[in-house]
């Protein structure tokens, strides 16, 4: 073979080495991109079955509270709640899966739940005829199947343990649901999706509306060397081992420091503690809750809040009970005038205290000598509730003002609890949550 045979020989292997290299490498790419787009389609899958469980159990909640209302205006605020959180639900719906068969009777429902919610609201005769009434406790009673299945799908499909076509299938075939026929007049109404309500989990209004200035400050300008003597209080440490942090600017200042991984800070004015960290490792418990509230209201006098500070509500996780507490004067509770005081239940030591509530709206009020009487109140309660209890509260409302309410405690005819709340001057239905028990805690809706 000559010398130019040997040359063409290898100038074609290198060309197809070099063919096939490119060929390895486009197809390692195409892998590559095809491996990212399912993880990008997985995540948004994730998100979407997030914020349709959420929603779900947002539905679950409206429909309840639409069943325990007893005026018009409350019931079309739930009423205009459900339409905005079934349309974020079906949207999520639809990016969770693409058949057909799996999504149309969860879609009706939807669809219906808000329809008709709506439709009772805009009744010119509010009182609930028996049969609509059933209606709605039946919707109630699939969104509440609805939002436990998916609950439970959701913690499958996250787990590997099925694949989420199979379970949705199985939860289609083993629903004991009878179909809710309504007037063909009721359409689907697609409405601008806004904000929806957002669940309360601390406690009622722990996370309200508050203030632009800081009402509960009082007292003059302290030094930071007096911020340092009470920061070291309130850590119970060695007031020489302190680190001054950052101060914090804005409506409440304040003089940070720390000690290792603890840390408090001080308000400027009148030398007051506004939050307390301690990220200790908590062991077994070894004091029950009812003891750790007392400890907690223990560490509140000592922070210099006051003895009236009552507690309301709290929960307990991973060792410990974080417990709500309120300002209380002459039987009237403040929910505004909030602080939150994390108790370790194996030392019985305060390791998170939040005082901003307190802080920001704490003032003395009066409540209005020309209000309605607890009986006059209670008539207005739905005729489906019986009540448990009652008392005088300060309520915050969403235009970042409060209204005196009396508070009712009361339970409907499947002893579901919850806590209406009605004003005492006006007599208007201000507010309804749901009560929710668990082994850890007394939680709210």
């Amino acid at each position: 073979m000559d010398k130019k045979s040997i040359n063409t020989k290898w100038k074609a292997i290198w060309v197809l080495s070099a063919l096939c290299l490119a060929l390895f490498i486009l197809t390692a790419m195409n892998s590559a991109k095809i491996k990212r787009l399912e993880r990008e389609t997985e995540v948004q899958r994730q998100k979407y079955l997030s914020e349709f469980c959420e929603n779900l159990d947002s539905m679950t909640v409206s429909l309840n509270k639409s069943l325990c209302t007893s005026t018009a205006e409350m019931l079309n605020k739930t009423g205009n709640d459900l339409l905005r959180q079934a349309a974020v639900a079906k949207v999520s719906l639809a990016g969770i899966t693409d058949e057909t068969i799996i999504t149309d009777e969860i879609y009706k429902f939807l669809s219906q739940a808000g329809d008709y919610a709506l439709y009772l609201s805009q009744k010119e005769n509010f009182t609930l005829t028996e049969k609509e009434r059933e209606k709605l406790k039946a919707l109630y009673s699939y969104s509440q199947y609805l939002s436990d299945s998916f609950e439970e799908i959701s913690s499958d499909y996250y787990s590997g343990r099925v694949a989420f076509t199979e379970k949705v299938n199985n939860l289609l075939d083993s629903a004991e649901y009878e179909s809710i026929s309504f007037s063909d007049s009721f359409t689907d109404v697609q409405q601008t999706m806004g904000d929806y309500p957002t669940l309360l989990y601390d406690g009622p209004f722990a996370d309200a509306v508050i203030n632009k200035k800081a009402l509960g400050l009082s007292g003059e300008e302290i030094t930071a060397r007096e911020g340092r003597k009470k920061a070291a209080e309130y850590l119970e440490c060695d007031e020489g081992g302190l680190k001054r942090e950052a101060d914090t600017e804005g409506t409440i200042e304040l003089y940070c420091f720390s000690y290792g991984d603890r840390t408090a800070g001080i308000t400027k004015k009148g030398g007051m503690l506004c939050y307390m960290t301690d990220p200790s490792f908590v062991g077994e418990a070894t004091i029950s809750t009812d003891e750790a509230i007392k400890r907690g209201k223990e560490y509140l006098k000592k922070a210099g809040f006051p003895e009236s500070m009552r507690e309301t509500y709290y929960t307990t996780y991973d060792g410990i009970c974080t417990v709500n507490y309120a300002y209380e004067r002459d039987g009237v509770v403040c929910y505004s005038d909030l602080v939150k005081v994390s108790v370790s239940l194996e030392t019985g030591k305060a390791v998170a205290v939040d005082s901003r509530g307190y802080l920001m709206n704490h003032r003395e009020r009066e409540a209005e000598k020309e209000r309605l009487s607890e009986k006059k109140c209670r008539k207005i309660l739905s005729p489906y509730l019986s009540v448990i209890s009652s008392k005088l509260t300060f309520i915050p409302l969403e235009t970042g003002k409060e209204a005196l309410c009396y508070e009712f405690r009361c339970k409907d005819s499947d002893n579901r609890e919850m806590l209406v709340y009605i004003n005492a001057v006006s007599g208007k239905e201000e507010n309804i949550l749901l009560l929710l028990y668990s082994d850890g805690g007394v939680l709210t809706k």
